[in-house]
């Protein structure tokens, strides 16, 4: 199917629902599986406690959009400075001749277990973020250590707390492990 075909199928819905002609996916949601080309009906039921359609609605003109979805809204990375006067990101090459060059280093990853068993950096040590504070009194503040996760926003947020408990030699692999995967590892698996 050429790419542009759900968009085709956006783009005839919204001319029903115009012209008020047809029979549109009102309550019903088409599910595409391009793998085995067929698409799969779904009936939808309205949540009765909706705001917006259930039985008691709330919200009955337009609404300021992002202030309605604010909570689901993605957080930017928290800001942090370098504490040893240097760059706290390193990309997938300068972090590759590290390892290469048999310096000494910790290297942390922070995604999730499930994650770690998908693809993994060579000598790293599973730390996930979701329970990273317990891992930091294992951790010696004068090691260099370098952080992963998948994209690099996580392992920036281990880094801050790191920076908190008063380590100094820290680094965060720009782009995860995702962009090495794509850069320096390209068997590695991608997901």
């Amino acid at each position: 199917m050429l790419p542009g075909t759900i968009g085709l199928i956006m783009a005839t819905e919204t001319i029903k629902l115009i012209l008020n002609i047809g029979q549109p996916l009102v309550n019903r949601l088409i599910l595409y599986d391009s793998l085995r080309m067929t698409f799969k009906e779904v009936k939808l039921r309205k949540n009765p406690s909706c705001e917006l359609c259930g039985e008691h609605p709330t919200i009955k003109e337009l609404i300021d959009y992002e202030v309605f979805c604010a909570v689901d809204l993605p957080q930017p990375a928290p800001a942090i400075e370098p504490a040893n006067g240097g760059s706290l990101e390193v990309s997938g090459p300068e972090l590759k001749q590290v390892l290469d060059s048999g310096h000494p280093v910790t290297l942390l990853d922070v995604r999730e277990p499930h994650e770690w068993e998908i693809a993994r950096i060579a000598g790293a040590r599973l730390t996930p973020l979701s329970q990273f504070e317990s891992f930091i009194p294992q951790l010696k503040k004068e090691d260099d250590i370098y952080l992963y996760c998948y994209k690099g926003k996580r392992s920036m947020t281990a880094l801050k707390k790191l920076q908190e408990a008063g380590f100094k030699h820290l680094h965060s692999l720009a782009g995860g492990i995702d962009k090495w995967a794509a850069e320096i590892d390209k068997t590695m698996p991608r997901y």
